[in-house]
């Protein structure tokens, strides 16, 4: 099994933008799976820094498989040569999105 080097690199730069797009949804699922891995490690001595690390960790995964279909429809669609083109395009158009999200957010309070 060969990996391509092209199309993985497409996935995570999809799954990226997409994680910065939906950044309220990804701080909302880290909570989530945070308090829900706590009450899995509660026996253990670091059960809090350990919930933390596994719910950073678990929370990208869904965004890598949301970038792997969006990195496969667009290659189905338009080609393979566009799909880093276009990945780098929303990486870069998500990130702008974000600052001025963050920018608003903190104007309003």
């Amino acid at each position: 099994m060969t990996f391509d080097p092209v199309w993985i690199s497409g996935v995570f730069l999809w799954a990226l933008a997409l994680y910065l797009m939906f950044s309220p949804l990804a701080l909302r699922l880290v909570g989530a799976l945070e308090q829900q891995a706590g009450g899995w490690l509660a026996s253990r001595k670091n059960a809090s820094d350990l919930a933390e690390l596994y719910a950073s960790v678990m929370s990208i995964v869904p965004f890598i498989l949301a970038g792997g279909l969006c990195n496969y429809l667009l290659d189905i669609s338009m080609g393979r040569s566009w799909t880093l083109s276009v990945g780098i395009i929303s990486c870069i158009g998500s990130g702008v999105y974000e600052l001025g999200r963050r920018d608003g957010q903190a104007n309003q309070d």
